[in-house]
């Protein structure tokens, strides 16, 4: 299962009806009730504020908001779950134009509105996040720190008598980077693992 960062958002006018699809990623039905109340203050007036969401792989919901039955929020659901997306919530806001769609239309066009948001979505996935510490001396400092840089996120670094980097790297690359410290720290692993936690991360295949 993989999710999204952040939010995105398509916009599109179908027969005079103006449909805006917004995809967040979040973690709690709570969070989805509070993302609804903000984008129906954002987007007043609409006619329908049609949305679905998957939490946890396991919770499932859809709402039609008043279109026909399954012609819109579980279209929606169909299109989160064809891109196996978790931890996602999609809303679809439709400005209705005067002119109806029909139940085929309506699915097409709730669709077509989330299935163009995920298009311009950056993806996050699963992985294990492991949080490290290294002690090394100044002279490996640059060459260390270089490398963290580029290969995992540095937190912060502690300078007394000796260097003392702390940073978090993911299940993705940790044998790499292990092995690559040790090499520039005179093939000794002294990469010391104080937390491991699952977390979402951006993740290039």
């Amino acid at each position: 299962m993989q999710s999204i960062l952040g939010q995105t958002l398509y916009e599109f006018t179908e027969k005079k009806s103006r449909f805006i699809g917004l995809i967040f990623h979040v973690r709690s039905v709570q969070e989805v009730e509070d993302i609804l109340i903000k984008v129906k203050k954002d987007y007043p007036g609409a006619n329908h504020y049609v949305y679905a969401y998957i939490i946890d792989q396991t919770i499932q919901k859809a709402s039609d908001d008043g279109e026909p039955q399954r012609t819109a929020g579980y279209p929606v659901l169909e299109v989160l779950n064809k891109n196996d997306l978790n931890d996602c919530l999609a809303i679809v806001i439709r400005y209705f134009g005067g002119i109806k769609l029909g139940a085929g239309g309506l699915i097409r066009a709730y669709s077509h509105s989330i299935a163009e948001a995920i298009k311009k979505a950056t993806f996050i996935k699963k992985v294990t996040q492991y949080s490290c510490s290294l002690t090394i001396p100044y002279e490996s400092l640059n060459d260390i720190e270089r490398y963290l840089r580029d290969h995992a996120h540095i937190d912060h670094i502690d300078y007394s008598d000796k260097v003392n980097i702390h940073f978090k790297v993911y299940n993705h690359n940790v044998d790499q980077v292990r092995k690559h410290l040790s090499n520039l720290t005179d093939y000794e692993d002294k990469v010391k693992v104080i937390e491991e936690k699952i977390v979402y991360a951006k993740v290039n295949d």
